[in-house]
């Protein structure tokens, strides 16, 4: 396990030029990076913006490999109605947890897509 903020300068400076705070939309610098874990090419980092005090989670794959394609089921629709949503909030998930411990049902009936059978 890699911990620190100096094991890829490369990674860090990506991270920098391209990761904005979720909060208030400012850039990180190198000292509210720090790597959590390295396992392979996944990095998972954590970003606190010095600003607003919002913590974040980043996980970065690095590859040598050209740049992919965003991977998604989203549509085109749902990319426009969901891009200037509010991020999740610490309560959002604290909700949902709470629904899925209380749900005593079958998760078919609150998904658009029936589950497969097995």
């Amino acid at each position: 396990m890699a911990t620190g903020n100096s094991e890829n300068p490369a990674l860090l400076r990506q991270i920098i030029a391209n990761v904005r705070c979720a909060n208030c939309q400012r850039r990180f610098t190198a000292r509210d990076v720090q790597v959590l874990d390295q396992r392979a090419n996944l990095w998972a980092l954590s970003v606190k913006c010095r600003y607003c005090d919002t913590d974040g989670i980043v996980f970065a794959i690095v590859s040598d490999e050209r740049p992919r394609s965003v991977r998604t089921d989203l549509t085109p629709s749902d990319w426009r109605r969901l891009a200037n949503a509010p991020p999740l909030t610490a309560d959002d998930v604290i909700a949902f947890h709470a629904f899925i411990q209380n749900y005593t049902g079958d998760f078919s009936e609150i998904m658009d897509e029936p589950l497969p059978t097995e």
